[in-house]
């Protein structure tokens, strides 16, 4: 695998149906070598003991970011996402080469429809607020404009193989 001394590796964080899977789908498919660390999988995998509150949510992150290290470890690029973030962990990532990237949405048009935000109890974005730190933001705005934003991570992450 020829990935530039940039970026080993992306982690996607935001709101609940912001669009990380569908921008993990689409890179899936540019992308040799390529792990999806999907949040929710990990949680009914290996983080079943976790709950939904603050400490809960951090101690799931640093989980992914452990086996995000195991991924690189092992010659592969791995993708995470994720709806929380911390300081602490962009901090870890960084020093890892994993690119950081929000991928945010307007929570109004999604609340009426998803799931996650009928159950309004320890949701992010809700009633659990982001910690404040700056990082790339890509806005979702509908599929085609989304999809554009998304081809764009390739040049930023600047991988080779894709």
């Amino acid at each position: 695998m020829n990935f530039t001394k940039f970026h080993k590796g992306i982690w996607f964080y935001g709101p609940s149906g912001s669009g990380k899977t569908f921008a993990n789908n689409f890179l899936k498919k540019k992308i040799k070598n390529l792990v999806i660390v999907d949040g929710d999988k990990v949680r009914k995998l290996i983080s079943f003991d976790l709950g939904y509150n603050i400490n809960d949510r951090k101690i799931q992150l640093k989980r992914i970011l452990g086996i995000s290290k195991l991924i690189i470890h092992s010659n592969k690029f791995p993708i995470c996402s994720t709806v929380f973030m911390t300081k602490r962990i962009l901090s870890a990532c960084k020093k890892n080469k994993i690119l950081i990237l929000k991928i945010d949405r307007n929570l109004k048009k999604i609340k009426k429809t998803h799931k996650t935000y009928k159950e309004k109890k320890n949701v992010v974005g809700l009633d659990i607020e982001y910690e404040k730190f700056k990082t790339k933001t890509i806005f979702n705005d509908g599929k085609k404009n989304f999809l554009r934003k998304i081809k764009k991570i390739l040049k930023w992450s600047k991988l080779k193989d894709f």
